[in-house]
Formats: C-alpha cells, sequence, structure tokens
C-alpha cells in the first residue's frame, strides 16, 4: 500500500537531534545554527522529523526511560490510559494511575511535576510546538522546490494543531502560542507568559490550522520511506474529532451548566462554550462527513479494513498491520518490542520479560457487558457476588460474545499463540499464577505475534472506523437521517459479520451508538475522552465505584467462577479537566480550572 503509516526516525536523526533543545539552544558560533539547519535538504528534513518524535501522540509505554523524562508523555506511567476507565485494570508496581487516579490523589501538584508525570506531561507539549514553530518559521530558507516546503509546512502546522488539541482535551482552553518565544533579557519575560485562551478560541485556532494544512498535504506518498507521514486526511480527521469535542456536553451543554459550579464569567469561558449551540453538532457531522468522502473519492486507497477469511482474525490485523488501508495516521520510531514495552504490554506470565512485576493488562467485567453475542444479543449476566458459578458457564458465555471481543481478550480456555495447540486455564495452580489476573482476561488487542525482539506496534492516531461513528453520533444528535445514522453504524458492525442495528429514537440511539463506540474503539485511548465528553464519568462502574472481575477458583470436582469487586474507584467532577501544573499557576499568568 502507498498511504504509508509509520514514519521511519533514522538513527543518524538521533545522533544529531537527540532532544527537542540538541542544537537549538547552542550560542551562535558554535558549529550547527538555526540558520545552518535550513540551508541544507538533509537537515531540514531531519528537523521535520523531530518535530514529529517530538508532536505525536503516542500512546504505548514503548519509550518509558529514566533517562528521557520527555518519553513519560508517551502513554500512562507503566500502563495505556484506558486503566483509568471501566476498560482495564493492572497490577504490578509499576503503574501509576491505580495509585494516583483510582484514589483521587492526583492534583496539580504531581499530575506533572516537570521530571515525572502520571499520565501527561504538558511541558512536553509545548517543546513539540515549539519544534515546530521553529520548523514553519525557518523551512522558506531551505533549498526545497516551493511546493514541497509548502507541503513540509503543512506537516509541522498539523502537528502543533495535534499539541494544542493534546492539551486542550484534557485541559480546555489554553495558551495558544503560534509562533517562537525567545527570552535573550529580563525585559523579554513578560512577552512568554502567555495566559490561556478561551475554550472557543482554541477550537477556532486548531480548527484553522487543520484548514490550512489540508491545502497543502498531499493524500499520499508515492515514496515507501515515508511510511507514516502526515496526509491530507489526518487534517480533517483532527479538525472531525476536534468538532464533535466541541459540540459535545462537557463543553456545549444543552442547560448551560458546567460540570462543577462557576460563578466567575471569564472562567466559564475558558472550559467551555457560555451558551448552548446545537448548530455545533452539524459542524461536527459535516467535519467527519468530509473524513469519510475523502477515504472513498480523492484519497485513493483510505478504507475500512476488509481482508482476512474470519471476522476475529480481520479486526485483529487492524492493530498489527502496518499497512492496514484503515489507518489515516499512526505514530511510533520503527524499531523493536522490547524492555519495559513489553513488561507493561504483555501478559508476563505467558510472555516472560526476565523482569519483576509485569502489568498484565485485564479486561474488566464492566467492560466485558457492553459486548453482545455474536448473533446480536445480549448476553445474560445474571451473576451475584458470593455465589458460585460453574467453568463450563464462564467459558460458555464468554465463548458466546461477538468477534471484537474474542480478537482482543485473551481469556481462560484459549489459546494465547492461535493454532498452537496450547490453551490455559486460568485457575489451574503452577508457576504462571493466570488465576492472580484483575479481570475476564488478559488484553490481547494490539499485541498478537508481540515479544522481545519482534517488531514493534505503532499507536494509531487515526482510523477510518472512528469517523463512521463520529459522524452517527453527531447526526443523531441534529435529528438527521435515520438511515444515515443506520449506514454509518451498520458499516462498523459488517466488517465483524454482526447484525445490523435499527434507529430506535434519538435517546435510545444516542445509547447504541455510545455502546458501538466503546466496543469498536476499545482501549484506544477515546472512552478516556468520551466519558468525560459526555459527562457520564461520574457514574457508577465508568470511572468512579466499583470495578468487577470474574474470579477462577480451582474447586472440585469442577472449577467454579465469582463475581468479585477487583477495585473500587474515586471520583470527583472537577476532574472533568485536568489541573494545571501548580507552577504554571504560580507564575500569576495562568487561570487554574474550577475545583483544583
Amino acid at each position: 500500500m502507498k498511504h504509508l503509516i509509520a514514519v521511519v526516525f533514522l538513527t543518524v536523526l538521533f545522533a544529531m537531534i537527540s532532544c527537542e533543545d540538541s542544537f537549538l539552544e547552542k550560542p551562535v558560533s558554535s558549529d550547527l545554527t538555526v540558520d545552518s539547519v535550513f540551508v541544507s535538504k538533509i537537515r531540514t528534513e531531519q528537523f521535520l522529523w523531530n518535530v514529529y518524535s517530538t508532536a505525536s501522540i503516542y500512546e504505548f509505554n514503548h519509550f518509558w526511560s529514566s533517562t528521557d523524562n520527555r518519553f513519560y508523555h508517551y502513554g500512562a506511567s507503566g500502563s495505556l490510559v484506558s486503566v483509568a476507565t471501566d476498560e482495564l485494570e493492572v497490577e504490578g508496581t509499576y503503574p501509576a494511575i491505580p495509585k494516583y487516579i483510582h484514589t483521587g490523589t492526583w492534583n496539580a501538584e504531581n499530575i506533572d511535576n516537570g521530571s515525572w508525570g502520571i499520565e501527561f506531561m504538558s511541558h512536553v507539549c509545548y517543546a513539540g510546538i515549539r519544534n515546530a514553530n521553529i520548523f514553519i518559521e525557518n523551512v522558506d530558507k531551505s533549498p526545497f522546490p516551493e511546493e514541497e516546503k509548502k507541503s513540509m509546512k503543512a506537516e509541522a502546522i498539523f502537528l502543533r494543531a495535534l499539541m494544542h488539541f493534546d492539551l486542550m482535551q484534557r485541559l480546555g482552553g489554553i495558551s495558544i502560542v503560534d509562533h517562537v518565544l525567545s527570552v535573550s533579557s529580563a525585559d523579554d519575560i513578560e512577552g512568554v507568559k502567555i495566559p490561556r485562551s478561551t475554550y472557543s478560541e482554541t477550537v477556532d485556532f486548531i480548527v484553522r490550522e487543520c484548514d490550512e494544512a489540508a491545502e497543502h498535504l498531499p493524500n499520499v506518498y508515492e515514496d515507501n520511506r515515508y511510511l507514516g507521514r502526515i496526509v491530507k486526511g489526518a487534517a480533517l480527521a483532527l479538525k472531525a474529532r476536534v468538532l464533535l469535542y466541541a459540540a459535545s456536553p462537557l463543553f456545549n451543554s444543552p442547560d448551560g451548566s458546567t460540570y462543577v459550579p462557576v460563578s466567575d464569567p471569564e472562567l466559564r469561558k475558558l472550559i467551555g462554550y457560555p451558551d448552548y449551540d446545537k448548530n455545533r453538532w452539524q459542524l461536527a457531522a459535516e467535519a467527519s462527513k468530509a473524513v469519510l468522502d475523502w477515504a472513498s473519492g480523492e484519497s485513493g486507497w483510505c478504507k475500512l479494513y476488509d481482508g482476512q477469511s474470519n471476522p476475529v482474525d480481520r479486526y485483529e490485523e487492524i492493530f498489527i498491520d502496518h499497512a492496514c488501508p484503515e489507518v489515516i495516521l499512526s505514530a511510533g520510531l520503527a524499531q523493536t518490542a522490547g524492555g519495559y514495552f513489553c513488561l507493561f504490554m504483555l501478559p508476563g506470565q505467558i510472555i516472560p520479560q526476565g523482569q519483576n512485576n509485569p502489568s498484565n493488562h485485564a479486561v474488566t467485567f464492566n467492560f466485558t457487558k457492553l459486548y453482545q453475542k455474536a448473533d446480536g444479543t445480549d448476553q445474560t449476566w445474571d451473576e451475584t457476588e458470593g455465589a458460585e458459578y460453574p467453568y463450563s458457564q464462564y467459558r460458555q458465555k464468554l465463548g458466546e460474545l461477538e468477534p471484537r471481543f474474542q480478537a482482543s481478550v485473551f481469556q481462560s480456555g484459549t489459546e494465547w499463540s492461535r493454532g498452537s495447540g496450547t490453551v490455559y486455564h486460568f485457575y489451574e495452580t503452577n508457576t504462571l499464577q493466570l488465576k492472580d489476573v484483575r479481570g475476564v482476561g488478559f488484553m490481547r488487542k494490539f499485541v498478537k505475534g508481540v515479544r522481545s525482539g519482534s517488531t514493534a506496534p505503532r499507536w494509531i492516531t487515526f482510523r477510518l472506523a472512528e469517523f463512521h461513528l463520529n459522524y452517527a453520533e453527531a447526526l443523531n444528535e441534529i435529528d438527521g437521517s435515520p438511515a444515515e445514522i443506520e449506514w454509518a453504524i451498520n458499516r462498523i458492525r459488517r466488517r465483524v459479520e454482526m447484525p445490523d442495528v435499527s434507529y430506535a429514537g434519538q435517546d435510545a440511539t444516542r445509547e447504541i451508538i455510545r455502546r458501538e463506540r466503546g466496543v469498536e474503539l476499545a482501549f484506544e485511548q477515546h472512552r478516556f475522552f468520551d466519558l468525560r465528553r459526555w459527562k457520564t464519568a461520574g457514574q457508577e462502574g465508568l470511572m468512579k465505584g466499583t470495578i468487577y472481575t470474574l474470579k477462577l477458583y480451582d474447586t472440585k470436582p469442577e472449577p467454579t467462577y465469582r463475581l468479585e469487586e477487583i477495585s473500587n474507584r474515586v471520583w470527583d467532577d472537577k476532574m472533568y479537566l485536568y489541573p494545571f501544573r501548580q507552577q504554571e499557576v504560580s507564575l500569576g499568568y495562568i487561570t487554574q480550572n474550577p475545583g483544583w
């Protein structure tokens, strides 16, 4: 395929540009300056790759390193961000989310102290923005042809917009930095203290950036070296996601209410729109439709993946095939899996890592209940706490669930490596200790065939399925065509041979869409923000309250299972938006989000 999905960052790049400030901070007398970079084609291109490496969203823990703190920006410490939702649970000593977010002890002091972050480091986003601004302001000096310079500049504009979005989706209105900031004397300090823009201004800025980038980005790159370079569809996709979020209840509340009481009208503008406007959903629908139209038209390659002979393999392949035509943009360095990535992402008992404390991502029973049976009906979950049920019933119920569950979850009584003939029964008492898994099974999605030394998976930033669901959601909120809503949802379901759903009125269809979104986009970081933008995170069993598992026991004469509590999570409504770092607030130019 020619739609190239994974940027190959050359080793020489890291020798020359090992971090965001590696040579840009050298004095003018040094042998390498900004001017000397942009007179060279090779160095200009290498600098663009550096913008990619510091301004992309990558949520695996591949680069978790105690010697390079900027890589804490990639993924939560020790786990996927999805561990903060009802999707996943983890174990071990490394993951930070159970220690801080589950317990409600995260705050403006510890969310990102400048050298270590629980899940996110805002100053690393701004480092990426800084690199993008340097490139944007200097690429015209380079010896590339004019059209190529416009395209490369558009890539940097997109990445600058992506980092502003990554900040906005957590913080609301943010400080917009659209030029290089420099301080050469004390007189310049005030000029780099940029206050927050309103939420509306932040959305408008990102949308303008996407529109500008889309004008000059290609639909495809013909050179196979450029796996993962940004195409026009990525700019359309970012715009569509931004507008969907902006239309959602957290920021565009139908009754004008805020997630916590806010009396200051200026603060109100920072955390969302002061008034409700249904047209925001219309804009979101149009933007998502533009992505779908681009894919089916001018892209020439982008489509829902429809390969493989069975629906389980078909869904699973999306996340391991680097040439999957569904993926509009993905991120990650082209290297092998190893070290911390394997420790955090693979079931340590099945794939030994030579280290203690694997994270062992486990799928919760709460989330398992979202999956329907393969015939499109709901599974019967009538288990009660404390009662014992036969292991045969456990296997039957989980085995009846739809293909996306089978592709995403490694449960007891199945093979880790399909076709190997090795079946694992988690209740068995042996050195594997699989019976201690903190969910109905281990997460399988993303890591089929991955082991230490194998090719690492890529983090999917945008894939086409999301925009079918975005389109359906936005259409439903504006009372759009029921047939069009059904088409958008059922395109996703038919791919895995699930029966069609029918429009059932706005409220019921909203729940159908949200459920489908949870299943299709499981563990891809969407739910972490979806539950927030829908203002449902505080509902029991989602990001608050009791999380359950189906615990297996090696009883005689037959193994059994029980419904058991695995954790109890704390939620406060102030958590709908993150706090700004206390270091920034203390400087006096950043207004803190309410409740923090």
